[in-house]
């Protein structure tokens, strides 16, 4: 399927699932709502968890539109049974974004409620996007993202026109005693400066310009970023040319608390390890991650984990393996794009 229902007729065919009633997130609901996709996510075996934090600074987020972009599905009880969730980033022009969220309690999958959810996320995305699109925006892209191995949800979006794109690795190794601070010919690492932020920002953004998906991000969206529940200053760290003084590579380091739990321990998880092109292959990158293993094992954490896309040009996935990361599981990218 590759025609969207306009949104209009998807709203009306969610409207006429027996025993669901559907109405726009509100914030009194992220309790439940999260405890939803908690139990979602448990059934399927999802690496990545939903916690409250995260749904409250989606809400929060001036970004953020909830009163249009979300729905969920109520029983006759009021229970949660199903979300539609797609969230539209309406902060970037270079690609027009819309995140595909939406999910089914497992009581009530097989029924048709998935395909009616799916078709008006992909609805709401497209009218979004054409209500808005001005000259010189970039293409609509819709992503959702799967473990590998759910294959209903797969299907699914292959058969409603979104193409798999890639897939990427959870990684994580145990730590072990605190080693001492790496060093690399040139370079110095530093703690965490909040006063260099904008520079490390600048360098995120350049060191992915050759990545699948990337986007440069918004200074709010930066700040939404660094004033996340998740984000662990204490343990990120800083490259810096010794020469020049200016800032190089970053390892910016979270945690998913969320996730200890269900994984059976605790984890420092780098969330992005960024070189600029014209310092990579000196050991920076090993650096950082090295850096970061140090902190998180001061820290008393059990382990040292990151995501890494499959088919990364700059070779992460072979400096993850050789420093001692193993895969744990995969998730895969599913794609819409539309000029």
């Amino acid at each position: 399927m590759t025609n969207f229902l306009t949104e209009s007729e998807a709203r009306a065919a969610l409207d006429a699932l027996p025993g669901i009633r559907w109405r726009p997130f509100a914030r009194n609901d992220l309790p439940v709502i999260a405890a939803f996709y908690q139990a979602c996510e448990t059934h399927d075996e999802n690496p990545e968890r939903t916690s409250l934090a995260s749904l409250e600074e989606f809400w929060d987020s001036p970004r953020s539109v909830p009163e249009h972009d979300t729905l969920a599905g109520c029983d006759a009880s009021g229970d949660i049974v199903a979300t539609a969730w797609a969230g539209c980033n309406r902060a970037v022009t270079q690609k027009r974004g819309v995140y595909l969220g939406g999910a089914v309690h497992p009581s009530r999958r097989g029924a048709g409620v998935g395909q009616a959810v799916l078709r008006w996320e992909l609805a709401h995305g497209h009218e979004w996007d054409r209500t808005t699109r001005q000259p010189g925006y970039g293409p609509l892209v819709m992503r959702l993202g799967a473990p590998t191995a759910q294959t209903d949800v797969r299907d699914l979006a292959v058969r409603h026109g979104l193409a798999t794109e890639r897939y990427f690795f959870e990684m994580s190794q145990p730590l072990t005693a605190a080693a001492h601070e790496p060093t690399v010919d040139g370079v110095r690492l530093l703690d965490w400066h909040p006063e260099r932020s904008a520079e490390v920002h600048a360098v995120v953004n350049a060191a992915f310009r050759d990545h699948w998906g990337h986007t440069d991000s918004t200074a709010e969206m930066w700040q939404e970023q660094l004033a996340s529940h998740a984000f662990r200053p204490t343990w990120s760290v800083i490259a810096v040319d010794e020469l020049t003084d200016e800032v190089v590579g970053a390892a910016l380091n979270v945690a998913w608390e969320q996730d200890w739990a269900p994984q059976g321990y605790t984890e420092g998880y780098t969330d992005v390890l960024a070189v600029l092109r014209s310092h990579r292959g000196r050991g920076v990158a090993t650096a950082l991650l090295l850096a970061s293993m140090r902190r998180f094992s001061v820290g008393g954490l059990d382990a040292a984990g990151l995501g890494v896309d499959a088919a990364n040009p700059s070779g992460a996935l072979r400096l993850c393996e050789t420093l001692g990361y193993r895969q744990t599981a995969s998730t895969c990218i599913h794609q819409l794009t539309r000029a």
